[in-house]
Parts: C-alpha cells; structure tokens; sequence
C-alpha cells in the first residue's frame, strides 16, 4: 500500500497537464472515462478537517496534487473493477473491512465529538490559569552579528590576518553612527545573516553557547558587543532588542487550549461510550477456538 502511495503522489506531481477539453457541468477533471466531481473532492476537503482546509487554502499546488491523486485513484479503482479484482474474496474481504471502519469511524466521530459551544470562555480562562506553566517564554535577544571565521591557529599568518580583519572591524561598527547593518552585509563571514544585514533574528537565551551568552547579558539595548571568540570564529554582536522571560498571554494561545479541551473531551466521551457498550453487551470468546487459530496447544 506505502508503495501505491508513493506511485499516487509522484505520477500526481509529474508532467505537465494535458490539453483539456470542455468538461460536463459539474466536473472538475477527467482522466480517460474516470471522472472527478466537484462534489466530491468538496467532500475530501471537508472530511481533512479544518487545519488541512485552511493549509490547502493557501497552496494551490497542493490542491492540483489532491485532485490528480484521487482522479488517478479513480483510473486505476476503474481498470482494477474492469478486470474483476474486486471480486476476488481476499479483496472483497479486505473491502468489507475498510467500508465497516469507515463506518465506525465516522459514527464514533458523531458520538464523541463536542458541541460547537464548547468549552466556553470561562473554561478556557481556568485551563490557561491552570497551566501557565506550558506556557512560559524564555528570555529572548533580538540579535545582529558581524562574524569572521578563525582559521586554524597553526597557520599563523591566516590567524593574524582574520583577527586583525576583526579587531578593525569592531572598531568601526563602535563608532557613533556606525551602519551596522551595512559592515555585516559588507564584510561578515556568515553568508546566511550578512545577507540580512548580520539579522539574527529572536534568539532564546538557552539556546546560546555561554561565549555568547555571558557577554550579552552585560549588554543595554543597542549595544554592540565584542569580539567574542568561539570554536568556529570571531562574533561581534549588536544587541536590537531583549524580550524578558514572561508567560504567553492568553488571546496568543486560546485556539491551542480550546483545540486540546475539545480533543480531551472526545477522547473521554469516547472511551465512556465504549465501555458502555461493553457492558451493555459483554464478550464472549471461545478461547478453545481462539487457540486453535493461533495455534496453541
């Protein structure tokens, strides 16, 4: 199946579209005499959830590669009917077992899921109280670096040279009015942020080596700082901005919350119908027979 899958997914993305003709009212795409409905493919979006919806709603290539799976899914559903393949019994087995799943599937999906009203505000108030803890920014720095490689300490005059590069380069970016931004995308030896401008963007304190950590919480905002000398090279640091260690705030996280009561709340309402139907209707199983079928003496 994993196999079919990828065959699905590349023969999806492969080629480039045939010359359409003017397709029935109601058809969104053709492949030979299968067609896709646009009923149809509504009804896969909606069965994706949400989440899925909003992402496809973004990326229309990725809708391109929904419906080329499943028109071509549909090909090869028509050409496997063709040849009888679903009456062979392993398969017709394998069918009967799919179809009551997805039947299953979507009843407990009926039974367990909340109502649209829940949780309310207040619930989400006392979930995010509850654990503000989950919830905890660390201290942040908005950081700039103008950075230049050490070269190994055996080659001497590469050494020399690279420190001398840094040292003039510190100089100039203490300077009052000094275009920090313009020496990183000038000069800096980190490809990734000189072309930002030495932009390091929001980096968490932890995340930091202590070379780098230590100095800058010496540092005032707008302060550049070093060289500082690490394993890799030299790093002069312009600290932008600092964003304390503090609790996100709720409006930032309420979708979160409400997404994890609602789930929590369908997988209790689930787990209570279950055990409700079986003792309801308890099991019985004949163990003699159930032996036999795994071979047990």
């Amino acid at each position: 199946m994993r196999y079919l899958l990828c065959i699905l997914g590349v023969l999806a993305l492969s080629g480039p579209a045939a010359a359409q003709d003017k397709l029935p009212a109601g058809v969104l795409a053709k492949m030979g005499d299968a067609e896709l409905r646009v009923e149809e493919l509504k009804a896969i979006i909606d069965a994706a959830g949400p989440d899925v919806k909003a992402q496809l709603a973004q990326a229309p290539n990725e809708i391109n590669r929904v419906v080329r799976t499943e028109l071509l899914r549909k090909a090869l559903a028509a050409e496997a009917r063709g040849k009888a393949w679903d009456k062979r019994p392993e398969v017709a087995s394998q069918m009967d077992r799919a179809r009551e799943q997805a039947l299953v599937s979507s009843y407990m999906n009926s039974v367990s899921r909340p109502p649209e009203t829940y949780p309310a505000e207040a619930e989400i108030r006392a979930a995010y109280d509850q654990s503000q803890n989950s919830f905890i920014v660390p201290r942040q720095f908005k950081l700039s670096q103008i950075f230049v490689l050490a070269p190994a300490e055996t080659d001497k005059a590469a050494f020399a040279k690279a420190q001398a590069k840094i040292n003039d380069l510190n100089e100039k970016a203490r300077k009052r009015g000094a275009d920090f931004a313009a020496l990183a995308k000038a000069s800096s030896e980190h490809a990734e942020s000189a072309g930002k401008g030495g932009d390091m963007g929001w980096v968490a304190e932890a995340s930091l080596i202590p070379e780098l950590r230590d100095p800058l919480g010496a540092l005032k905002k707008g302060d550049v700082g070093g060289p500082i000398k690490t394993a890799q090279g030299w790093h002069i640091l312009r600290l932008e901005d600092i964003r304390e260690k503090g609790v996100r705030p709720l409006p930032e996280v309420r979708d979160q919350i409400a997404a994890a009561l609602r789930l929590r709340r369908a997988q209790e309402t689930e787990a209570a119908y279950i055990t409700f139907m079986t003792n309801k209707t308890p099991v019985s199983v004949n163990e003699q027979e159930l032996g036999k079928l795994i071979g047990k003496p």
